[in-house]
């Protein structure tokens, strides 16, 4: 277990500590953004006394529950029985409802635990949720992600030929990667990932693949990017574009999540509809890389200002 503030006595004077899993790169990037303490536990159920003796002790009069960590309908039970107000927050949208094992059954998880009253207010990160599920009798709010702050970034010269272009994604159907690395071969790049795909006919294109990083690594190795690619399948607020973005490295991703939607002119630049065709983001990442000198501070500045309305989202969602 790991407390972001390093040390229990250091809670005092925060009403709010999240909880999240270590290990979901996402989720976990996404609770630091929030800016309230954060405690990473594999098992929240085995932390759950330990985690509530401790917030009491120090002050904490709500605890939010990033994603559903194993054990985390116990820590819920245990903190509402001493008296703490409990969130649940859910980073997935309904494509993954439907297709991955196990992801509907945590929604339905933490609405009985709502049903029940050990979840006080249950927010979902993608925009939309919070309608559909109202809409099927069930109360909830939107709680978008906020811009995240970047560490002094650590820059590297990568290896390879140019351009270098990252596609930090794993590799399995929802992000898409085989399909970024065509572009990838398209544009004549090196590409730079987290875990190569078990794909033969991609031996010929340079692959660097950098395994699993530190988050200072990652967006270090992000900003160290000629292009960044996150033309993904599905999505609910994904950090990885905001990141490029903030480490001044242009990001072509795809039309799937709540990120430029009022800015025709970023959204027109930096995303793409046709994520299932190489030739298609290759095309949309030239002109993109083309313009990348007026798009950044563009994108810096879109995210600086929506991230005042996730803000009072946040509060609204954490502390009413």
């Amino acid at each position: 277990m790991r407390l972001s503030v390093g040390s229990w006595p250091g809670l005092k004077g925060s009403s709010v500590l999240q909880v999240c899993h270590p290990d979901w790169r996402g989720v976990r990037a996404a609770a630091y953004g929030f800016g309230d303490p954060v405690v990473e536990t594999k098992d929240a159920g085995r932390s759950a006394m330990h985690i509530v003796h401790n917030a009491r002790s120090a002050g904490v009069k709500t605890i939010v529950v990033q994603g559903f960590p194993p054990g985390a309908a116990n820590l819920l039970r245990t903190a509402r029985r001493a008296g703490l107000a409990t969130r649940c927050l859910l980073h997935s949208s309904p494509a993954q409802h439907g297709a991955e094992g196990g992801e509907a059954e945590v929604v339905e998880q933490v609405l009985a635990l709502a049903a029940e009253g050990a979840v006080g207010v249950v927010g979902f990160v993608k925009k939309g949720l919070a309608e559909m599920f109202n809409a099927l009798g069930y109360e909830a709010r939107w709680v978008p992600n906020r811009m995240p702050t970047l560490p002094g970034l650590i820059r590297v010269s990568p290896q390879g030929r140019q351009p270098h272009i990252g596609v930090m994604a794993e590799p399995f159907w929802r992000k898409n990667v085989v399909t970024q690395l065509g572009a990838v071969a398209i544009l004549e790049g090196t590409a730079h990932v987290m875990r190569r795909p078990d794909v033969g006919y991609l031996a010929q294109l340079p692959i660097i693949e950098h395994g699993t990083l530190g988050w200072e690594q990652f967006v270090g190795l992000l900003g160290s990017m000629d292009l960044n690619l996150y033309t993904t399948l599905s999505e609910c607020q994904p950090l990885t574009p905001m990141e490029s973005y903030l480490a001044a490295v242009p990001c072509l991703f795809s039309r799937t999540s709540v990120l430029f939607e009022d800015s025709p002119e970023l959204l027109g630049i930096s995303t793409l509809a046709e994520v299932d065709n190489p030739a298609a983001i290759a095309k949309a990442a030239r002109r993109l890389l083309a313009n990348a000198d007026e798009v950044i501070p563009l994108a810096q500045s879109w995210m600086a200002n929506f991230d005042k309305v996730a803000a009072k989202r946040w509060m609204a969602f954490s502390r009413d």
